[in-house]
């Protein structure tokens, strides 16, 4: 009886449609955010795809041709020595920080010195940087533009 008498008092209302769909919609939701985890999940155990080996050949190729063309450009008469070798090292920089993901490209000799105790593929970048500063910078040096070239083709071939 007591159970006759509370559903007198309060009867059962039944819900308005509007509370289905939302409850529809939410469990929608949740299927669509369980699914894309599922398959995000699948995805990290098949490792890396060819296409990172791709873009490190396609960079390698970026910064060897940057390179060619401040010794061309040199060789031509377009720029002086100094600014070939200026254009060398960046090419050179902006190899490692790209590859890197770092900050190479916007670092000071110091600074590749300080990064490559942190991440040993910096200690050519740092060398090389390290030995053309006086090229780069001092008004009586006279660079071999040849050699520098040499050198920094040979850093960013043998990055890793």
């Amino acid at each position: 009886m007591p159970v006759d008498i509370l559903l007198e008092i309060n009867p059962p209302v039944g819900l308005d449609w509007r509370w289905w769909a939302l409850a529809a919609a939410l469990a929608l939701v949740a299927v669509a955010i369980v699914a894309v985890g599922i398959l995000r999940w699948r995805m990290l155990g098949r490792g890396a795809d060819a296409s990172s080996e791709t873009s490190l050949t396609t960079l390698r190729a970026d910064a060897l041709a940057r390179v060619s063309e401040a010794t061309a450009a040199y060789h031509s008469g377009g720029i002086n020595a100094q600014n070939a070798v200026q254009d060398m090292g960046r090419a050179t920089r902006w190899f490692a920080g790209t590859a890197s993901d770092g900050d190479a490209d916007y670092e000071t000799a110091a600074q590749l010195a300080a990064a490559a105790r942190r991440d040993p593929r910096l200690v050519d970048v740092a060398t090389f940087v390290t030995s053309i500063q006086d090229d780069c910078f001092s008004p009586t040096a006279r660079p071999d533009v040849d050699a520098v070239a040499a050198s920094a083709e040979e850093v960013i071939q043998q990055w890793r």
